[in-house]
């Protein structure tokens, strides 16, 4: 019984033997909790910038810069609030392809009323278009950056009236057009 106090008087004069383990369970859960910290930080960043940089306009790989201008305003009727800046890629790929890549990046649009019919220019060949929003916009007319895709390309006039002119000759080509209406400080 003598012994059993003894032992009582000495582990009562070393407390710091039981508040290490202790010690290492409080940093061990401090460590956890910044590993939490880190990945919440990382995940929030990543899911920041893919929502900072949705409706950002990727070239189509191989696709070459074919003409950029600044529509007109109208003369007459509704003006526009921006200029709409307007920018034509062109790649020999097929329309497909080109509609595929962009299916991955942006939000497809089909004009009501357009879907599933095919229209054929004077000459007999079928011209296929595929419209893609890059904002949040619900339509082509409020959205203030979308994309047309079409095959062939019909080229705008060298009057410089863009879309609103003449064209030129029809291209067997599979053009990108990019119109932008934002706004940039």
């Amino acid at each position: 019984m003598h012994d059993q106090g003894i032992l009582l008087i000495v582990e009562s004069v070393r407390p710091n033997t039981w508040s290490k383990p202790d010690r290492r369970e409080a940093n061990q859960r401090k460590e956890k909790v910044k590993r939490v910290a880190y990945v919440l930080t990382f995940m929030m960043v990543f899911a920041w910038l893919r929502f900072a940089f949705s409706g950002v306009f990727q070239v189509y790989p191989g696709a070459q810069l074919e003409d950029i201008y600044e529509l007109k305003q109208p003369e007459t009727g509704n003006r526009m609030e921006r200029t709409p800046k307007v920018i034509i890629f062109t790649t020999h790929d097929f329309f497909d392809n080109v509609v595929s890549f962009y299916r991955g990046n942006a939000r497809e649009y089909r004009i009501p009323g357009t879907t599933g019919k095919s229209m054929k220019l004077s000459s007999g060949q079928e011209f296929r278009e595929a419209y893609f929003i890059l904002d949040n916009a619900a339509d082509i007319v409020t959205s203030e950056h979308w994309i047309k895709i079409q095959r062939p390309y019909l080229g705008r006039s060298q009057s410089g009236k863009g879309f609103q002119g003449k064209y030129q000759a029809v291209r067997e080509v599979t053009a990108i057009i990019v119109e932008d209406k934002r706004t940039y400080p």
